[in-house]
């Protein structure tokens, strides 16, 4: 999310701005033309938030007089290639929201996420202690690299690289929240681990994707032409003469509809309470009230696992769940199904890969579906999220 630790006060912003200069700088790499500089994502970021705040978005009601800062965490994926650019964004010197915005062009829309009144995370509290599990773990060993990665979208955590003795190379995950160590395998539905969301994103085709990226692009460049015209500059903070000279415009007023359903934001309880908590949400829009623990006893977890899609499916059905409401898992979706569900007044539950959050409503952009998420993670704290359409992998539905 950002650079380091950020509490409410000028005292601790004051202390946040000096403990940015201290995290390791990353590696550099070598740039192509297909890469987003942090200057062009930064005019990305301005343009999606000034957007949204003009069209009154969900979440975004009380953003006016925010401001991007034009520093942004970098993030990599676990591949090594840079995923995200993450700006923080503030509001009368407190952290109000985050920012994503891909750093290549070929992972296709530029917007990935964005997280309201998100958990600040302190970054170079986990590299370093991904760099000391890594020396305990390998004392001989050479290490060639530290950094904040995207480790299982939305988790993000330290990644050190070390070459043992022998030249083989070993990675160390530690979790940016809990300090933990990730274990370096493919997470699936039950068990913790790593995916490459940049690998992921490619699998919807680099051509696709680069239609994506320039119609985010063209978007942006209207967006701070018809500013302009204005005399608003969008790289300034937002006040609320500047919404109203802008919130007449079409270009920059570009919603076409948007829903979002009353459904409580839960916090999953431990790392592999994700499923119990989106189920505990979508429960209690039905009235019906349980615990975490007792979801997941009721299906059999077995700590540490997590629950499946198939777990979650049998608690919507069952008398002890939520009183045999139909439901069913589907794995290929479309956008018409999404927004079909939401204004039929139906939550579901959203898994990515290795996760489960719930989807409680949507907001199209021009063209572009946006998706209201009610992510359980951090643990114990919970993230309000405006998602790109397209992270997706597989779905819960429940219907009466």
């Amino acid at each position: 999310m950002i650079k380091n630790k950020i509490g409410i006060g000028t005292l601790i912003l004051a202390i946040l701005l000096v403990g940015m200069a201290l995290i390791p700088a990353v590696s550099a790499q070598k740039e192509d033309n297909y890469s987003v500089t942090a200057e062009e994502a930064f005019k990305h970021a301005n343009a999606h938030m000034i957007s949204f705040i003009a069209a009154d978005a969900p979440g975004f009601e009380n953003w006016t007089g925010a401001s991007v800062d034009p520093n942004p965490q970098e993030l990599y994926d676990i591949n090594g290639e840079k995923l995200f650019y993450q700006f923080s964004v503030y509001k009368e010197k407190k952290l109000i929201g985050t920012i994503d915005i891909f750093a290549n062009k070929t992972l296709g829309n530029s917007l990935n996420d964005i997280a309201l009144d998100p958990y600040p995370y302190n970054a170079t509290e986990a590299m370093d202690k991904s760099i000391e599990i890594t020396k305990e773990n390998y004392p001989d060993g050479e290490i060639t690299s530290t950094k904040m990665v995207v480790y299982s979208y939305p988790k993000i955590g330290a990644m050190t690289i070390v070459k043992d003795k022998s030249g083989v190379e070993h990675r160390i995950f530690v979790d940016v929240y809990t300090l933990n160590v990730v274990p370096d395998k493919p997470a699936n539905e039950t068990e913790i681990g790593v995916w490459s969301m940049f690998e992921m994103r490619l699998e919807n085709g680099v051509d696709e994707n680069l239609k994506e990226w320039d119609i985010s692009d063209q978007l942006t460049k209207s967006i701070e032409q018809a500013a302009t015209n204005k005399g608003v500059n969008i790289n300034a903070a937002v006040t609320e003469e500047n919404i109203e000279k802008l919130s007449g415009d079409a270009t920059i007023k570009s919603t076409t509809s948007s829903n979002s359903l009353d459904v409580p934001l839960y916090a999953q309880l431990t790392s592999y309470y994700c499923v119990p908590a989106s189920c505990q949400m979508v429960g209690k829009y039905y009235d019906i009230t349980h615990t975490q623990d007792y979801i997941y006893n009721l299906e059999d977890g077995i700590i540490p696992y997590g629950l499946s899609d198939s777990d979650a499916k049998d608690y919507c059905r069952s008398y002890s769940g939520l009183s045999k409401r139909g439901s069913y898992i589907d794995s290929s979706f479309t956008a018409s199904e999404t927004t079909s569900e939401i204004d039929n007044g139906r939550p579901y539950l959203s898994f990515i890969s290795g996760h489960c959050r719930l989807c409680r409503g949507y907001y199209y952009s021009g063209e572009t579906l946006r998706l209201i998420i009610n992510d359980p993670y951090p643990v114990c704290v919970g993230t309000l999220r405006l998602e790109t359409y397209g992270s997706e992998v597989r779905h819960v539905y429940v219907r009466d």
